[in-house]
């Protein structure tokens, strides 16, 4: 499959070497639904009050980044032009936290960006049809979300993101690609899923109560990955492999 083209991203690099020549900006895309941007850092909620707002960013809105400072970066909204901070054109300014950001692997490989972006939303809370980055996410809202700050479309739920991926072999998975799985009791209807990150590893959103998490497939099914064919019932669940890629 032909890897998606960001333009984005070229567009970016373009306006940061336009408006602030003297800087190495990085592009981003915000992964939370509604991101404050603050006039300064500070880890001191109290100190973020209404006045030291600046503005708001969304959902896939593209900035650049300019500098960080501990767990927050100075940020370029440049889909929001600002004059006054500066006096000149450039897209408005301020700081935001970076666990709301994610930025493309510079290697260019889409199966690398993709686990990136993935290891972006650790430690995010399990949350049942979650699709947020700061609330929450469930298991398949994790996997639509990686692919889709890549440019890919996919299915919103696990059964559908099954009926639609590429039906693979064990043998043939590669990072980036999914591991599902299904009930016994209803070996046909996927009601998890999960990405492969290679060497036996697995990015999940698991269940209530838990955040998303690296995992081995051995710790996760009781079994090594390579013990395991598609289709083959281990413990409770029946194993599956799909890819989009």
């Amino acid at each position: 499959m032909t890897k998606p083209f960001m333009p984005w991203a070229v567009l970016l690099i373009g306006l940061a070497a336009t408006v602030r020549a003297e800087s190495v900006a990085h592009p981003a895309v915000v992964i939370a639904p509604v991101v404050d941007v603050w006039s300064a850092p500070s880890d001191d909620p109290a100190q973020l009050t209404d006045d030291k707002r600046e503005t708001q960013l969304l959902f896939q809105e593209k900035v650049l980044i300019h500098e960080s400072s501990g767990n927050w970066v100075r940020i370029e909204a440049v889909l929001q032009p600002e004059f006054t901070h500066h006096n000149h054109w450039e897209g408005y300014p301020g700081w935001i936290q970076n666990r709301f950001l994610w930025q493309p692997a510079k290697s260019g490989d889409f199966r690398a960006s993709l686990l990136d972006a993935a290891r972006q939303m650790r430690g995010t809370d399990y949350l049942w049809g979650g699709l947020a980055v700061g609330r929450g996410l469930d298991c398949s809202g994790l996997v639509h979300l990686a692919y889709r700050v890549n440019g890919l479309k996919i299915p919103r739920d696990a059964h559908e993101q099954w009926m639609k991926a590429a039906k693979i072999k064990r043998a043939d998975l590669l990072p980036g690609d999914l591991v599902f799985s299904a009930k016994l009791d209803n070996p046909t209807h996927i009601t998890h899923v999960a990405l492969y990150a290679g060497n036996g590893m697995l990015i999940e959103a698991p269940q209530t109560g838990m955040q998303v998490r690296d995992i081995s497939f051995l710790e996760k099914f009781g079994q090594p990955l390579n013990a395991v064919q598609s289709g083959q019932t281990v413990g409770e669940r029946v194993i599956y492999f799909g890819r989009y890629l």
